[in-house]
């Protein structure tokens, strides 16, 4: 990877909050991206690269969504343990695994606030309040987020093979964990029957809700040192 890390010392100067990333540094990520790679060569390397981007330009550039797969790809790989991972150079799926030979693929979306700009919110360099309240404003929000995002699914046609992964960005710290469960099972229960497996990426953990159309829960965490 030294050639990835020369990149990224490059790529630091090149980017600053008032330019846009290059589109040829697009593409030299993607195809990076897309190769096969091993889960944690994968994740060190889009975590090198999204913390090369400013908030403003990654949440207000186009064509930047591929890295927002790359890290769900690079969480769901380290959790459940497999060989190897990439990006799907097609529109869809997103991206695929492989685990003992077997290859399995993903689509990948992200569950938010509706009318979220995070464009607009300061890079968090200094640390902001963040009050009881918000989080449970977050949490009240979960339901309709994914709502949202799942119904957006059902709209395109998958193979039956494909299986979705749901990054719910609505973060709490952990406080309402048991209670979020049944909330994240049962809205994501209308994309059972049409995906193999259905997982969400929430509070540091990834959860498998359904398989084959029925309910086969598990938990893993994907949480690395670097992460606390």
């Amino acid at each position: 990877m030294s050639n990835s890390v020369q990149l990224a010392i490059s790529e630091r100067r090149e980017i600053s909050p008032l330019t846009r990333v290059p589109k040829d540094t697009l593409n030299a990520w993607k195809n990076d991206l897309s190769e096969w790679t091993q889960p944690d060569v994968f994740r060190a390397r889009i975590d090198q690269i999204t913390q090369t981007i400013p908030r403003k330009i990654f949440f207000g550039q186009g064509g930047l969504a591929f890295l927002r797969d790359a890290w769900i790809a690079s969480r769901l790989a380290s959790a459940l343990s497999s060989d190897l991972v990439r990006l799907i150079s097609s529109d869809r799926p997103d991206f695929e695994i492989q685990t003992d030979e077997r290859i399995e693929q993903f689509e990948a979306t992200e569950a938010d606030m509706d009318g979220r700009r995070r464009g607009d919110e300061p890079d968090d360099l200094i640390p902001r309040p963040d009050p009881v309240e918000s989080w449970r404003e977050r949490f009240e929000a979960i339901p309709a987020a994914i709502d949202r995002v799942v119904a957006k699914k059902l709209e395109k046609n998958y193979s039956p093979e494909i299986n979705l992964a749901i990054y719910v960005n609505l973060g709490c710290y952990g406080a309402f964990v048991e209670e979020g469960l049944p909330i994240l099972r049962d809205h994501t229960a209308p994309a059972k029957t049409r995906f193999k497996r259905v997982f969400v990426l929430w509070e540091a953990c990834l959860y498998r809700f359904w398989e084959d159309g029925k309910l086969k829960f598990e938990k893993w965490s994907y949480t690395h040192p670097e992460d606390l």
